[in-house]
This record gives structure tokens, C-alpha cells and sequence, in this order.
């Protein structure tokens, strides 16, 4: 929970009488361990030998839940989003809502098993939004969506997003690439999501999506749309062209415990001027990502990695000077 803003404290450099503002970001580190986690999978002909990674990664992913005491609740739809599918953007399997007294293990495994018959229009981020639309949530979804609960979205495609809103409707697959000007921006469902919760920091999410082309994958189509997705949200990517998901899939079950990694400065810091605190204790950076903190000036993304990952129920702080034009 961001607890307070910037402070804008005035600090002169008299060489060239330059005014330049202190910031100061204050988190709560929440002490909930409610968690709900919507995935979405791709269901598409090509899908799966990815389906089956996924189910063989779920150990990994749900072992640092287990460890962590936390209370989740699991939900799996698809990708296709289809205008003339009554059942478009429900919540999948009997019980729709997975629990920690379910079976969840071995129901997780057979939900995401979602089949190859899918849409090739694959709308991962327009599917989640709608899924977590109000519409869904006091109807079909009901009881998915917890108000104090941490919200995790995982999306899993081998193609680039096609979220267009039905503006696509009759058109071949491959409109999702010619007419790219016609789906929906990147920025509304971000927008759209984070808007969910009080506190929109509480909306995290990951993705196992195609990577760069420079990569060398050729299993799957750079995901790119998911990519700004993840990095808007200051979230995790994974690729999908890995035989294994087990790191990947740790990494993302860290993330769903509610225990946050990353935190959004209100404005950028200028270059060596941060300095960050976790209940009153300094903080290194950590360029190696090993157990300290890491900052993206492009994201404006604070991260933390290993041991410094702040624990629930302390509090973060992040003193910086303004960067300039931000």
C-alpha cells in the first residue's frame, strides 16, 4: 500500500541556481495472505506440449505459497474470447474457484489442460479484464475475487496479445498483425485492472509469453503486447520456449504469496540519488539482483531480490532527488 507521496522538499545548487525536489515514497508491506490467482492459457492448436509444462511446473509454483501459509484461491480461463460464446471469460471446471482445501494440486493440473480447439485470436489481456470485469464477479466468477485479497494474473500464450474489443470480428487470424491499430492499447487494461483495488499495487501479474526475436525462439511469436503489459505492472516474464517452467514458475510463486517485490516511485529518480529503507534500515543496491535492490529509470520500477525482499507487514521507504522532467 503506497502510504504517502512525493515531498516536495526545495534544495538549490548554486552553480547555476537550479531548483531541484526531494521525493519520498512511504509502502506498507501488506500483512494479508489472501491471495486470488487468475491464469490465463492459451487454447490454441499449437498449445500443448506448453499445457503440459505448465501442469508439471505448478510444484514449483505452489511450494512457496504452501511455505508462506498463504490463503489462496486459483482460477483458469482461456484466451479465446470469442462475441457469440455465452460462456466467454468463466471461470473454468467444477469447482469454478480452486481453494487450499480443494485438491488443488491435481485440479490446477487437469484445468490447465484447456485444449488446442481455442480461438487463433488469442485476447489474454482482454479475457483477464473481462473475467474481473463486475459483471463477471457478481455473476458467473462470483466468489473469485476477494476485496482484501493480493490479485495475481498469470497469462500463458505463444502468440502476441489480440485484445481488439471485437473490432477484428470475421477477419482471419492474421488481422491481429495487419491491423494492429485496431486493438485496444496496452495502457487501458492496465488501467482497468490496477482499478480493481483500493490500493492498485495490490494487482500483480506475470507472463510466459514468446520472447524477443533476438532470443532465437522459433516455437512462438514475441509476445510483445505482454511484455509492456508486464513491464507497466512491474512484473515477471517468462518464456515459453523453455522445456522447463520450473524457475519461472518459483518465481511467479513467490510473487503470489502477496509479498511484493517491486514498488512504483511516484516520479523518477535522478541518477545516485536513491536511498532506500525497510523499517528504518538502509538498503544497498544490488546490481547483481542477488539480495538487495535494483531501479529501472525507464519503469520507474523499485525492485528488491533475495534476502532484501521486504517482509510482510514492514514498511518501505525510497528518499531520492527528482529526476528532472518527470
Amino acid at each position: 500500500m503506497l502510504l504517502s507521496g512525493l515531498v516536495a522538499l526545495v534544495a538549490c545548487v548554486s552553480e547555476n541556481d537550479v531548483v531541484e525536489l526531494s521525493g519520498s515514497d512511504t509502502w506498507y508491506q501488506e500483512p494479508t495472505n489472501q491471495v486470488d490467482i487468475l491464469w490465463v492459457v492459451d487454447d490454441s492448436h499449437s498449445m500443448a506440449e506448453e499445457q503440459d509444462s505448465l501442469a508439471a511446473g505448478f510444484a514449483d509454483f505452489i511450494e512457496e505459497i504452501e511455505a508462506t501459509g498463504t490463503d489462496f484461491q486459483l482460477g483458469v480461463v482461456t484466451t479465446s474470447l470469442e462475441a457469440t460464446d455465452p460462456n466467454r471469460g468463466h471461470l473454468l471446471g467444477d469447482p469454478a474457484v480452486i481453494t487450499q482445501d480443494d485438491d488443488y494440486v491435481n485440479l490446477f493440473r487437469d484445468r490447465v489442460h484447456v485444449g488446442t480447439t481455442g480461438s487463433d485470436k488469442e485476447k489474454g489481456l482482454e479475457a483477464a479484464t473481462f473475467a474481473l470485469s463486475p459483471t463477471m464477479t457478481t455473476g458467473a466468477n462470483a466468489g473469485f475475487l476477494r476485496s482484501d485479497a493480493f490479485l495475481v494474473i498469470v497469462i500463458v500464450s505463444d502468440e502476441n496479445d489480440c485484445s481488439d474489443e471485437f473490432a477484428l470480428e470475421g477477419m482471419p487470424a492474421q488481422a491481429c498483425y495487419d491491423n494492429e491499430n485496431l486493438l485496444v492499447p496496452v495502457a487501458e487494461f492496465v488501467s482497468d485492472l490496477r482499478a480493481l483495488k483500493t490500493d492498485p499495487s495490490m494487482v500483480q501479474v506475470g507472463t510466459i509469453v514468446g520472447p524477443e526475436a533476438s532470443e532465437g525462439c522459433t516455437t512462438a511469436v514475441p509476445g510483445f503486447r505482454y511484455h509492456q503489459f508486464a513491464a507497466l505492472m512491474g512484473g515477471i516474464n517468462g518464456t515459453i520456449c523453455d522445456a522447463d517452467y520450473a524457475g519461472v514458475m518459483y518465481d511467479l510463486g513467490l510473487n503470489a504469496t502477496g509479498v511484493r517485490s517491486t514498488f512504483l516511485l511516484s516520479s523518477g529518480a535522478k541518477d545516485g540519488t536513491l536511498e532506500v529503507f525497510v523499517d528504518e534500515v538502509p538498503v544497498a543496491e544490488d546490481v547483481t539482483m542477488q539480495n538487495g535492490w535494483t531501479y529501472d529509470a525507464t519503469t520507474l520500477y523499485l525492485t528488491f531480490w533475495g534476502d532484501a525482499i521486504p517482509p510482510r507487514g514492514s514498511t518501505v521507504v525510497a528518499n531520492y532527488v527528482i529526476q528532472s522532467g518527470t
